[in-house]
């Protein structure tokens, strides 16, 4: 049992020392290119400034390594696969390894239709709010912890489905109990949409709330799957 015990650590930490060399690897790639990554998170209001020396820098390594720990999460959730897999049933091996998958492709997909719908529509409303007295002097470094604030939010929310999969499958809950709580579900998503959306724009949050509804509805649809499948095994 011991020897059990020592050799599940040895490979915790094998596992864990591939994973950091994936993600070190992939920011080491990323940052020759970090300028360019700027200049497309900067397109949709043009320049920002930095007010310390060592800003500009600090800002290139930050992008870089959340740009290269996104794209080394498919290797990273490989390896925690690999470390849980022989632990798994032959029931559980065959829905573990589209379930992590799923979860990259939701985040992926949370992330940009962030980008490419909602952010855009953010960052006009905010801006709006300038007058003749009142002109925005964007802070490079506050500008791209906004942006990787909603990113993330999304990327997160996406993974909705997902979770609610994992947990029908384990038994936590259902889909009946899931569809008889839609009104709880709303008014956490009404706070969640608040939260990722830093607004006073009621319209925007709202807006925010459709996507997230709809995945809900999904979840329910999944569960649903996830429940059946259970009671077929």
């Amino acid at each position: 049992m011991e020897e059990d015990f020592w050799s599940h650590l040895e490979d915790l930490r094998k596992r864990v020392i591939i994973s950091l060399c994936f993600f070190l690897i992939s920011t080491g790639i990323v940052y020759p290119f970090s300028g360019n990554i700027i200049k497309l998170f900067t397109d949709y209001v043009g320049k920002t400034y930095f007010f310390a020396p060592q800003e500009a820098l600090f800002i290139r390594i930050k992008i870089s390594f959340m740009v290269g720990l996104v794209t080394s999460l498919p290797l990273m959730l490989h390896q925690l696969y690999l470390f849980i897999v022989p632990a798994l049933t032959k029931e559980e091996r065959r829905f573990t390894s589209p379930l992590l998958i799923s979860l990259v492709v939701f985040f992926y997909g949370g992330v940009i239709l962030a980008y490419y719908i909602f952010l855009p529509y953010i960052l006009k409303m905010l801006l709006s709010f300038q007058t003749d007295f009142m002109m925005p002097l964007l802070s490079t470094s506050k500008y791209f912890s906004f942006i990787l604030w909603i990113l993330a939010g999304f990327g997160l929310s996406f993974e909705m489905p997902v979770v609610f999969f994992l947990l029908s499958k384990l038994g936590v809950i259902s889909p009946s109990i899931l569809a008889r709580n839609w009104r709880f579900a709303i008014i956490f998503i009404l706070i969640f949409a608040a939260v990722i959306t830093p607004t006073i724009d009621i319209v925007t949050m709202l807006i925010t709330t459709v996507p997230l509804f709809f995945l809900y509805v999904i979840s329910i649809g999944v569960s649903f799957f996830a429940v059946r499948g259970r009671k077929t095994d």
